[in-house]
């Protein structure tokens, strides 16, 4: 069987060339397996070196990425691009078992797909601290409870798939974040996966990929998984930012507008700020793939998004007093009028304001 060895790098200079040899020494003999480097165009010029090797042995190959950066994303478009009837996605930082690779591979005899894990017996989490410990147990009991996910490690970025059952979900995926395998498992369910255990070893080089945002990103994707992509990322970035805006708008109210200006022109300047600062937070973090970066752009998008706001303050005010009208209780209205208003400011700030081409992240 073919296998395509898939290795997604950003800034793995130091690593890349090591990883490369290793593979070779564990594949020995056997031919026919390739290495495919995602690289999302890295400053240490990555990829300038996955040229180079590849330049020697064919086997070796680089997609350098210039438009978009994203680890699940680089993922899928590495499992994409491989020509095996075995796909194998690990690090290439040495922090997965580059041992357990033909085990892993292997285990595709009788599976979909197969998980290296952390958590099977046998298996270590090696030198990580107390807090990370826990906060990976946490994300792990958290897809398993949520998403009633079987395996022991639905966290783990070293799996293997099968090409064609990798085809065939493909279309329905959503990739982002760093949780590609979560992702995967829920639509391959409800079949088993078969799982391989091995310790994590601590990176050569390089930088760690955990951080505040990746603890987000899981957030986000957890939810959506769990509502079937009724409520998405970015749907709930942008409630998020709505919430935000409103105490914005009290605290710009009461802090300053209302010390220099009538109660009417006041409570005008305080909608207005909040306005101006869910426009920022969302321009910066919910469509930051298609933030707006030249000054014309962020005009226009300001205008645009002033407009938006306005008619769907002008909805929200309509629909709550309608219902009131017809005998709902007051809070419950208001509740319906900021649903409806909320879903029409954001699909028309997606199509309008924020309806460019997608920008690296």
């Amino acid at each position: 069987m073919y296998a395509s060895i898939i290795l997604p790098t950003f800034n793995e200079r130091e690593n890349v060339h090591q990883m490369v040899e290793a593979l070779r020494r564990v594949f020995g003999e056997r031919e026919n397996w390739e290495v495919i480097v995602v690289d999302d165009d890295s400053p240490d010029r990555t990829w300038e070196l996955v040229q180079e090797l590849g330049a020697v042995d064919t086997r070796i190959r680089c997609y350098r990425r210039l438009d978009r950066r994203g680890l699940s994303s680089a993922i899928v478009d590495g499992l994409s691009l491989g020509v095996g009837e075995r796909l194998l996605v690990m690090d290439a930082d040495f922090q997965h078992d580059i041992e357990r690779v033909p085990a892993l591979l292997a285990a595709l005899d009788g599976a979909e797909i197969a998980v290296g894990s952390r958590y099977r017996e046998g298996g270590g989490v090696g030198e990580w601290s107390g807090a990370r410990i826990a906060m990976s147990k946490l994300a792990t009991y958290a897809s398993r409870l949520v998403l009633r996910l079987t395996s022991s490690d639905p966290m783990s970025g070293f799996f293997a798939v099968r090409r064609e059952s990798f085809l065939r979900v493909a279309p329905r995926l959503n990739p982002r974040g760093y949780k590609i395998l979560m992702e995967l498992l829920v639509l391959f369910r409800p079949l088993q996966a078969a799982e391989i255990s091995y310790v994590f070893s601590p990176r050569r080089a390089g930088v760690s990929k955990l951080s505040g945002g990746v603890i987000i990103d899981f957030g986000l994707s957890l939810t959506e998984l769990a509502t079937r992509n009724l409520l998405t990322a970015r749907f709930i970035k942008y409630a998020v930012v709505g919430l935000s805006g409103v105490v914005v708008q009290y605290a710009a109210l009461y802090l300053l507008w209302s010390k220099l200006l009538v109660v009417e022109q006041a409570t005008f300047a305080a909608i207005t700020t909040a306005a101006l600062s869910n426009y920022v937070i969302n321009n910066g973090w919910t469509f930051a793939e298609r933030r707006h970066t030249r000054l014309l752009d962020v005009l226009k998008g300001v205008v645009t998004f002033l407009i938006i706001s306005g008619c769907g303050a002008f909805i929200n005010q309509s629909i709550s007093w309608y219902l009131v009208h017809l005998g709902l209780l007051l809070p419950i209205a208001m509740a319906v009028g900021i649903v409806m208003s909320s879903v029409w400011n954001y699909f028309l700030n997606l199509d309008l304001t924020w309806s460019g081409h997608a920008r690296p992240e």
